[in-house]
């Protein structure tokens, strides 16, 4: 199979300009999912709360995370 450049006069990204292009995409998606999300404010026991932190995958907990910084940054 024969690979081409679609732009061969284009410079080749680096792989941490790729990451770094990927990570501010995924803040944009981010940001645009919290504004159109609806919420609601549930009372639910700290320690549930801290049980259910313990199911989410890496990348679940780096959202949250970054969530958390923008409120308290708010």
């Amino acid at each position: 199979m024969s690979e081409s450049v679609h732009e061969p006069a284009a410079k080749m990204m680096s792989a941490e300009e790729v990451w770094l292009d990927a990570q501010q995409v995924a803040d944009v998606l981010r940001r645009n999912l919290l504004k159109t999300e609806p919420s609601l404010r549930v009372q639910i026991p700290f320690s549930a709360f801290l049980s259910a932190l313990g199911n989410l995958n890496r990348d679940e907990l780096v959202i949250l995370r970054r969530h958390v910084e923008d409120l308290l940054t708010a």
